[in-house]
């Protein structure tokens, strides 16, 4: 795969990708209830998430430019590998249509409680609790492929790696906060991040 095709596909990934995110977000922001946000370290996190985007940026701006400015950083993947990896990317961007199109006006990019808020049991949500997460570790991970390159995969990595170690307990405990028993039910028949094999083994089984 050469500089330019591995620049095409990244490209179309990544715009996909940022479409679905603004499209869903303008819909929730314009329609939905307000919003009492409730990140956990709100701070730490805003100050950490602006290096990891410049860093993260500013490594797609040089790698559309002229790629060889990240030569240092190069991984030597396989074609078979990059070309594996735009596939993860096409999934990914449908894993988040999916999940994005699923929370409707419940969706917004931080932890928050809206006006209204409902639990939603149904798209991903009725085998994973937090599919969000496991769809942006599938798109990073394929940019990272797909360019061969450290700089644009890693920062990304380590960015949503201290979000979810920040938030997800926190938003775990938020909803039981907001739906009570009613949410406890829920995580016993749910996985965290990927869907619980148990259950899948007992409805083969049924």
């Amino acid at each position: 795969m050469d500089n330019i095709l591995g620049r095409i596909l990244l490209g179309g990934l990544l715009m996909s990708f940022l479409i679905v995110r603004m499209v869903n977000h303008r819909k929730a922001m314009t329609e939905g209830g307000k919003i009492e946000y409730k990140e956990p370290n709100a701070g730490l996190l805003t100050v950490l998430r602006k290096l990891g985007g410049i860093v993260l940026v500013g490594g797609f701006v040089a790698y559309f430019i002229n790629p060889e400015w990240l030569a240092w950083a190069s991984i030597p993947f396989p074609d078979w590998l990059r070309w594996a990896g735009f596939g993860l990317g096409v999934v990914s961007v449908l894993a988040v249509w999916w999940t994005e199109f699923s929370l409707g006006l419940n969706f917004n990019a931080t932890l928050h409680q809206r006006e209204g808020h409902t639990l939603v049991t149904h798209g991903p949500y009725q085998w994973v609790r937090h599919p969000m997460y496991t769809s942006l570790y599938m798109m990073v991970i394929a940019w990272l492929l797909v360019s061969a390159n450290w700089v644009i995969g890693l920062p990304g990595l380590i960015g949503l790696t201290a979000i979810v170690i920040n938030r997800v307990r926190a938003e775990e405990q938020l909803m039981i906060e907001l739906f009570g028993d009613q949410y406890r039910v829920y995580m016993q028949r749910t996985g965290r991040f990927l869907p619980k094999l148990g259950r899948f083994l007992r409805l083969k089984g049924a």
